[in-house]
């Protein structure tokens, strides 16, 4: 079994019981090897096995661990996807799914959302056209108040040669061309600060002690040191990144690139976290758009679990998690978005938020740290897409996105995709996530994903997943 995320254990003890289950999976995949060869090569270029590979490697588990129950749906019909299983015979039944990447279970309700509520909900956010220059008074993060925070660490301006159509539809004309620094510079787009109330204290100057146990072994505690980061995304007022041009997104994303290689390069960080509040019921305490980056000495729990999981699945079948998960999602079909510059956007099996969408590679890419700027302009431009998307289906609504990438801890990168997930803040986790750590989504993927393709039709047909 795997450490589960709740786990009391001490983070080493942790890291002993995820190489134990590695060399677990290590001992089986020898035992597997030996069995008869299946026709077709292991892909090395996604590393994804074939269907009969995957068949005869999943055949040697032990059944303690249980088997993957899969969907082939209509994606338009969640009355459909109810009828077609005897358990699910009636619009209220409720089901569970299993995310294979962290190893929790999510709640399906899809009658959740029907319950009356009496209090008025946070007002949605503006989305007007962004304009380059506009400014408002007194908010920090507009040009012109760079006064108001600490001194930039990181820099970008976007070149003169940007060609980019206005058509949301349309593709990239040319890539633009980027002028950044270390530390500050006139006339910016995007501008890298630390944050002025930082979640951990700042690695620069501390001693990073060991995670050892501490001497009471009823409360144990460690030192968690870093850095925090605030990634402005513009140098004029907007609140919702659904107004951007995909060239800003492009530089916001150099932006990430450029700040993960630093912190990754630092002794002692264990983990980097990449993630977007937008809007006040996601989290954010400014209008100004912006993302944050959290570097940390502390592995946290949720990536000791996903790590060990991706590890030993390598170990056991000789492939990436995230890709075999990512082929199983393209060869169903129902979840799949789109499918554009060797990126691809879903709805995830066992999402678990209403209207989630992951994005990740169609080629194996561990670390997001290593894309070079052809590819993050790709990235940009799907990335654009899918926020207008979220911001079309749900007007007003806020929004998180998160991106995973190999963490610095991970002794075995191969074993990790990245993949980075947008979701709305349709409802709040209450009392029963809180206690279970279990989510109830009241959205079935299927459903969210054919929605999303409806509006990437009109947005962009060429892109969109065909049916039939």
């Amino acid at each position: 079994m795997f450490p589960n995320a709740d786990s009391d254990m001490h983070p080493d003890a942790a890291d002993s019981s995820a190489r134990q289950q590695v060399r677990e999976a290590e001992l089986e995949f020898a035992v597997k090897r030996k069995a008869p060869k299946t026709d077709g090569p292991i892909d090395m270029d996604t590393r994804l096995a074939t269907d009969e590979q995957t068949r005869m490697m999943l055949s040697v588990r032990r059944t303690s661990r249980g088997t993957v129950n899969r969907w082939d749906v209509d994606p338009d019909a969640q009355d459909q996807i109810i009828g077609e299983h005897a358990w699910l015979n009636d619009e209220s039944a409720s089901h569970s799914r299993r995310d294979q990447l962290s190893g929790g279970w999510t709640i399906y309700a899809p009658k959740r959302d029907e319950r009356p509520n009496e209090f008025i909900p946070h007002s949605g956010l503006q989305s007007p056209v962004y304009r380059q220059g506009e400014i408002q008074l007194g908010c920090p993060f507009c040009a012109g108040s760079e006064g108001q925070t600490p001194e930039a660490v990181w820099t970008g301006r976007l070149g003169d040669l940007c060609a980019v159509p206005t058509d949301q539809g349309a593709d990239r004309f040319a890539r633009p061309l980027v002028n950044a620094c270390f530390g500050e510079q006139p006339d910016w787009d995007v501008r890298v600060v630390p944050n002025k109330f930082p979640a951990v204290t700042s690695i620069e100057g501390a001693e990073v002690r060991s995670h050892e146990p501490s001497t009471d072994e009823l409360f144990p505690s460690a030192p968690v040191v870093g850095g925090h980061e605030v990634i402005i995304e513009s140098s004029g007022h907007a609140e919702n990144m659904a107004s951007f041009d995909p060239a800003l997104v492009y530089l916001t994303l150099v932006a990430y690139r450029e700040r993960i290689k630093h912190w990754a390069s630092v002794d002692g960080i264990r983990y980097i976290s990449v993630f977007k509040n937008c809007g006040p019921e996601a989290g954010a305490s400014l209008h100004h758009s912006h993302s944050q980056l959290i570097a940390t000495s502390l592995l946290p729990q949720a990536a000791r679990v996903t790590m060990a999981r991706c590890e030993a699945h390598r170990a056991r079948v000789g492939s990436s998690l995230g890709c075999d998960l990512l082929r199983a999602e393209c060869e169903q079909k129902s979840r799949v978005i789109a499918k554009k510059d060797s990126f691809v956007a879903y709805c995830p099996f066992a999402s678990r938020f209403p209207g989630m969408i992951r994005v990740t590679s169609m080629s194996h890419q561990p670390r997001f740290e290593t894309f070079d700027d052809p590819t993050l302009d790709r990235l940009a431009s799907m990335l654009t897409r899918v926020i207008y998307w979220v911001d079309q289906a749900f007007p007003g609504k806020a929004y998180n996105y998160l991106l995973h990438t190999c963490p610095p801890a991970s002794s075995q990168p191969d074993a990790f995709q990245w993949w980075l997930d947008i979701f709305p803040r349709l409802n709040k986790a209450a009392g029963f996530e809180w206690s279970s750590d279990c989510m109830i989504n009241s959205m079935l993927p299927e459903v969210a994903a054919a929605n999303y393709r409806r509006i990437a039709r009109r947005d962009d047909p060429r892109r969109v997943l065909a049916f039939g």
